[in-house]
C-alpha cells in the first residue's frame, strides 16, 4: 500500500513535469551561490544585477540567486552586499533554454575605505574562486566528490562512487572503509539524517543501493565538530540527494550491460519456481511459512509429536527443482527524471525532483573453500574439507528518488524521499565436495546448492527547515526525519547429497534432536528497523578581536527499533532414534524427495534448531545536545571547538530470554585548528572523542549459518562500548580551481574496540580487545596536466592520485600484542585515474585505478590462525560522447577490466607480518566474477524550442 501510494505521487509530478516544460520560453538562466571568501559561508540577502538594467535578485537562505528569463548572449553581471565589495563580472555567456552556473565569492570591504570598490572579474575567473573558497574553507578535515566527477566516472552506485575519495575503499562491492577502518567506524547519513542499518549482522549500509544519478554530492568527515554525531572515528559519510533544478528538465536513459562470465552464456541456473511480482523486484508471499508451522512455533520442538511434525513438514512446498543451461540475456537498466522550479515576483521559488530507476540482470562468480584443522603453522595444517562454488544471481533493482523545496525570503523547507527496493536470487552450487574425516579411509564425497531470495531496501523521509533573522543573519535550522529498512530473506532452500563411488547417492536425515539446516533443511529470516529522529540547531554570529565569530548550540533525539525473526529448520527422521541415509534411487530424486507424498512415505519431517532460531527485538534511544564556538582569533587563523553529551540506552530482547540493557552517557569534545598560511594554503590540526557502541545483532546470542562463505555466526551479550581518542594534522594546497595538493598524519587510541574473530571450527563472534592505537598517514594530488605543455589538449586532462598509509598495534584479551591491523583494516590505500574533459564537452574519457593492501578479515584467538583478504588491483575504464547538439549522451563504461580473484588466506607467517607467502600461507577461499561493460544512452527533451 506504502509503496503504491508513493509512486502514484512520484507519476502525478513526472506528467505535471512535463505539461510546465511544454509551456518553457526560448529564455537562459544565471544561477549559482554567493559565498564569502574566506570562510567560505554563504551570503544571504546579497544582490546580483544585470549591468545597465533594472533585472536583479537578492540570495535566498542558502545564499542561492537565479537570474531569470535571459536572451542568450552575453552580460556583465554586479554583486553586492553591506560590508563587502562589489564585484563585477564580465563575459557570462548565456544560452537559449539554459541555466549558465556561476558561485561566487566577495570579499571584505576595508574599514577605512568610504567609496566603493569594485572588483572586476571573468566567468572563468569567478568560477575557479568559488571552488576554492568551498573546500578551503571546510572547518573538518574533509573529502567528497560532486555530481559533475560522479557523472564522469563508471560508478553506477554510490558504493562504487565512495572508493574514488580520498582514504576510502568498499568491501564486499557495498561497505566503506575509511582510513583501513572497518565499516563499524563509520557513520552514515542521508541528507543530514542518519541511516538505518541495512545489514541483519553489522553496524554497515549497504551503499550499493543508492544509485550515483540521484546524488548531488558525498562529503566524508574525518574529523568531528560539535555538531556531528559522535559515533565514529573512521568517518562521517554524508550523503546529499538532489535539490530543487534551476530550470524544468526531463531525462531518460537506457543501459544495456555485459557480463564476461554470464551474458549469453548456458551455465547460468534458473532456481524456479519465482514469484509473481519478482520481475519488479518484490516478493509476492509465496515463499513466506506455512501458517501451521507459524502459529505453533514457540512450542514446536518440546510440544509438537512426531506425526504433527510430519504433517506441517507436508505444507512446505516442494520447491527444491531447478533447471540448467538458460542463457542469460544482457543486464537491462532503466531512467527517468524529471524536475522543475517557479520563481514567483518577489523571488520566492518552489521546485521538485523526481526519478526512477529500474535494474534486471545476472551476475555470477566462481571459485572454491578449502578448511583446514591443525596448529599456527603450514606444515601442521591438514584439510578438513574442499569444495568448488558458483554462485549465480538474478538482481532487480527499483527505486526512486522526490524532493519538494520552497524558499521565500531567508527562509527555506524542504522535504526529501528516498526510496529502493533490491530484490536478487542466489543459486549456490557445490561441486567437486570432499570431506577429508578422520574415521573415513576415503574423502566423503559430496555436492549440493543453496537458493536464497533476498529482498532489502530502505525508505528516508526528511522534512527539514532554514530560517534566518534580523540584520546579525542569526540562522535556526531544524529537521524531522523517518528511516526504514528491511532485509526479508524467505525460504532458503539447502541441499546436501552426498556421492560415494559405484553407490547410489543418498541424503542424511539428521536426528530430531540435532538437525542440521545447514546441510539440508530450510532458514526464513526477516528484518525490519525503523528509526525516528528530531533535532535543531541555532547560529548566532557576533565580533570580537573585529573578527567575524559564531555561536551554535543544539541537539536530537534519536529513537531505533528492531525486529529480526529467524527460523532453521532441517530435515530429520521421523520416528527414528538418529540419524538415517535416504538413497536416491527407483525414480526417488531431489525434486520430488520433499513432496508431501515422499515426505510421508519416508517418514521426513522438520525439525527446528532452536540454537539458530532465536527471534529479537531491540530499541535505542539517543539523547544529544552541543556548544560550539567558531572562532576567528586572527584574520589567518581559525579555531572551532566544544563539546557534544550523548546519552544512549540500548535494549535488546531475545525470545525466552532475559533482556539485555545497556546505558551510557559520554562527553565528546573536539577542536579544529585552521591556519591559512596563504590564501590558497592551509595548515589544519584537530582532535575529537568519539564512541563506538555495539549493535543488536553482535549482543544477540544466537547462531547464524553464513552459507556463502562457510562460517557460523554468534553474537557476545558481554560487549562494551569503545571509546576512541583521535588527532589529525594536514597540509592542503589549491593550486588552481579544481587542483588540490595534500599531506595528512592521523592517530587513533582505542579503548575496548570491538573485533570479529574466528574462535575455531569456522565459528566467528565478537570481542573487545584490550586497547588499540592507529596512526598514518594520506596523500592526495590532483592536478591538470597543462604544465606539460600548454595550449595543447592536455590542458583538460587532469590527473589525480590518493593514497594511504596505516599502522596498528593491538592488545587483544588474551593479553597479546600484535602488530597487525584492526579487524577489518588494511594498511594501504590507493586510488588513481586520469581524466580528459574537454571544454566542448563532446568526447571524454577516463581510466581509474584503485588497491587495497591485506585486509584482515577475521582475527583468531590465541593458537589459531588470522585470516586475511589478498589485495586486488582494479581498473575501470569510461567513454562518453554528447550528441545532438548536447541534448543526448552516449558512454561506454568497463568495470573491473582485470577480474582478479577475491582470495581469502590463512596467515602462518609471523603475526607481525600480514603480506601473503605461497611458501607459508594457505589459500582457503577464492573467488572471481569477470568484467563488466555497460553501454548506455541518455537524452534530455529539451521542450525550450
Amino acid at each position: 500500500m506504502f509503496i503504491n501510494k508513493y509512486f502514484s505521487v512520484a507519476l502525478i509530478v513526472l506528467f505535471s513535469g512535463c505539461s510546465l516544460s511544454l509551456f518553457a520560453q526560448n529564455r537562459g538562466k544565471i544561477g549559482g551561490k554567493i559565498l564569502d571568501e574566506k570562510t567560505g559561508e554563504t551570503l544571504i540577502g546579497a544582490t546580483v544585477g544585470i549591468q545597465s538594467t533594472t533585472t536583479g535578485v537578492a540570495a535566498d537562505v542558502e545564499g542561492r540567486y537565479l537570474l531569470n528569463g535571459l536572451q542568450p548572449g552575453k552580460y556583465t553581471i554586479v554583486i553586492k552586499y553591506i560590508g563587502y565589495q562589489t564585484k563585477s563580472i564580465s563575459d557570462v555567456e548565456v544560452k537559449e533554454g539554459a541555466v549558465t552556473p556561476l558561485d561566487i565569492t566577495l570579499g571584505l570591504a576595508a574599514l577605512q575605505n568610504l567609496n566603493e570598490v569594485v572588483i572586476k572579474a571573468t566567468f572563468k575567473q569567478e568560477s575557479v574562486n568559488a571552488l576554492y573558497a568551498r573546500r578551503k574553507n571546510d572547518v573538518q578535515v574533509t573529502d567528497g566528490i560532486s555530481a559533475d566527477v560522479i557523472r564522469r566516472s563508471p560508478d553506477r552506485n554510490t558504493g562504487d562512487v565512495l572508493k574514488r575519495i580520498s582514504g576510502t575503499s568498499v568491501q564486499d562491492g557495498k561497505f566503506v572503509v575509511i582510513r583501513g577502518l572497518a565499516e563499524r567506524y563509520n557513520n552514515n547519513l542521508l541528507n543530514n539524517a542518519v541511516l538505518p542499518s541495512s545489514e541483519p549482522d553489522k553496524k554497515a549500509f549497504s551503499f550499493d543501493i543508492i544509485p550515483s544519478s540521484l546524488v548531488d554530492n558525498i562529503v566524508v568527515y574525518k574529523t568531528a565538530t560539535p555538531d556531528l554525531p559522535g559515533d565514529f572515528s573512521g568517518g562521517t559519510i554524508n550523503t546529499i540527494t538532489k535539490d530543487i533544478p534551476d530550470s524544468k528538465y526531463l531525462e531518460a536513459a537506457l543501459s544495456i550491460g555485459y557480463n564476461s562470465k554470464t551474458t549469453f552464456k548456458n551455465n547460468f541456473i534458473d532456481a524456479s519456481p519465482s514469484g509473481k511480482y519478482d520481475f519488479l523486484g518484490f516478493d509476492d508471499g509465496s515463499r513466506k511459512l506455512p501458517d501451521a508451522y507459524k502459529n505453533i512455533k514457540g512450542n514446536y520442538t518440546s510440544g509438537t509429536t512426531g506425526a504433527e511434525k510430519v504433517a506441517i513438514a507436508q505444507q512446505f512446498p516442494n520447491t527444491f527443482g531447478y533447471s540448467e543451461g538458460q542463457g542469460s540475456l544482457p543486464n537491462i537498466g532503466l531512467q527517468l527524471s524529471t524536475g522543475n522550479s517557479v520563481t514567483t515576483k518577489n523571488n520566492n521559488r518552489f521546485g521538485y525532483n523526481f526519478s526512477l530507476n529500474y535494474t534486471n540482470g545476472h551476475k555470477a562468480s566462481f571459485g572454491n573453500r578449502i578448511g583446514y584443522f591443525g596448529f599456527n603453522n603450514s606444515a601442521a595444517e591438514l584439510p578438513v574439507y574442499s569444495y568448488d562454488r558458483n554462485v549465480f544471481t538474478s538482481y532487480k533493482n527499483l527505486g526512486g528518488l522526490l524532493n519538494f523545496a520552497y524558499t521565500f525570503g531567508k527562509n527555506k523547507i524542504a522535504l526529501r524521499n528516498l526510496y529502493n527496493n533490491d530484490f536478487s536470487v542466489d543459486f549456490e552450487q557445490t561441486n567437486n565436495a570432499l570431506n577429508f574425516e578422520a574415521s573415513q579411509t576415503e574423502p566423503l564425497r559430496y555436492k549440493g546448492y543453496s537458493v536464497e531470495t533476498t529482498q532489502n531496501g530502505i525508505y528516508t523521509s526528511v522534512l527539514e527547515g532554514q530560517h534566518t533573522f534580523g540584520r546579525r543573519n542569526i540562522v535556526f535550522d531544524w529537521s524531522g526525519s523517518y528511516g526504514l529498512s528491511y532485509r526479508n530473506q524467505p525460504d532458503q532452500r539447502i541441499v546436501t547429497v552426498f556421492t560415494p563411488e559405484n553407490l547410489p547417492e543418498y541424503i542424511v536425515l539428521a536426528s530430531e534432536n540435532s538437525p542440521l539446516p545447514n546441510s539440508l533443511g530450510r532458514i526464513y529470516s526477516k528484518l525490519n528497523e525503523n528509526i525516528y529522529g528530531a533535532k535543531a540547531n541555532l547560529a548566532i554570529p557576533f565580533k570580537w578581536l573585529d573578527q567575524p565569530q559564531k555561536f551554535k548550540f543544539g541537539g536530537l533525539i534519536s529513537h531505533r527499533d528492531r525486529d529480526f525473526s529467524i527460523d532453521a529448520l532441517g530435515y530429520s527422521a521421523a520416528f527414528a532414534p538418529g540419524k538415517k541415509n535416504l538413497e536416491l534411487s527407483n525414480g526417488l530424486t531431489i525434486g520430488n524427495v520433499f513432496s508431501p507424498e515422499s515426505i510421508q512415505q519416508n517418514g521426513i519431517d522438520l525439525s527446528r534448531l532452536d540454537l539458530s532460531s532465536t527471534d529479537y527485538k531491540g530499541k535505542a534511544e539517543q539523547d544529544a545536545g552541543y556548544v560550539m564556538l567558531d572562532n576567528k582569533l586572527t584574520g589567518k587563523l581559525r579555531f572551532v571547538w566544544g563539546a557534544r553529551v550523548e546519552r544512549y540506552n540500548q535494549t535488546l530482547s531475545p525470545a525466552g530470554k532475559p533482556i539485555q540493557e545497556y546505558n551510557n552517557t559520554d562527553v565528546l569534545p573536539s577542536g579544529n585548528l585552521t591556519y591559512s598560511l596563504t590564501p590558497k594554503t592551509n595548515l589544519r590540526a584537530s582532535y575529537f572523542r568519539s564512541v563506538n557502541r555495539p549493535e543488536f545483532r553482535e549482543l544477540a546470542s544466537f547462531r547464524y549459518f553464513d552459507y556463502q562463505n562457510n562460517f557460523i555466526i554468534t553474537g557476545n551479550p558481554d560487549l562494551q562500548r569503545s571509546l576512541i581518542d583521535n588527532a589529525d594534522l594536514r597540509y592542503e594546497y589549491f593550486p588552481s580551481g579544481g587542483e588540490v595538493i595534500s599531506i595528512s598524519a592521523f592517530y587513533k587510541k582505542f579503548k575496548n574496540p570491538i573485533e570479529q574473530i574466528n574462535q575455531g571450527n569456522d565459528i566467528l563472534t565478537y570481542q573487545n580487545a584490550l586497547n588499540a592505537t592507529d596512526f598514518g598517514f594520506e596523500a592526495e594530488l590532483r592536478k591538470k596536466l597543462d604544465f606539460i605543455a600548454d595550449g595543447s589538449f592536455l590542458r583538460n586532462v587532469t590527473f589525480y592520485v590518493n593514497a594511504s598509509y596505516i599502522n596498528a598495534k593491538v592488545k587483544l584479551a588474551d593479553g597479546r600484542d600484535v602488530s597487525t591491523p584492526l579487524q577489518g583494516q588494511s594498511p594501504y590505500l590507493i586510488n588513481s585515474g586520469i581524466y580528459y574533459t574537454p571544454e566542448n564537452g563532446g568526447l571524454t574519457f577516463n581510466v581509474l585505478y584503485n588497491r587495497i593492501g591485506e585486509r584482515l578479515r577475521f582475527r583468531a584467538v590465541t593458537g589459531g590462525v588470522d585470516i586475511y583478504e589478498k589485495p586486488r588491483d582494479v581498473i575501470d575504464l569510461q567513454l562518453s560522447k554528447t550528441l545532438f547538439n548536447k541534448r543526448a549522451e552516449i558512454k561506454l563504461t568497463v568495470s573491473d577490466l582485470l577480474a582478479q580473484p577475491f582470495v581469502y588466506y590463512n596467515n602462518y607467517g609471523s603475526v607481525n607480518s600480514t603480506a601473503y607467502k605461497s611458501s607459508e600461507d594457505k589459500i582457503i577461499q577464492s573467488r572471481y566474477s569477470g568484467f563488466s561493460t555497460m553501454l548506455s544512452f541518455k537524452y534530455n527533451f529539451d521542450f525550450h524550442k
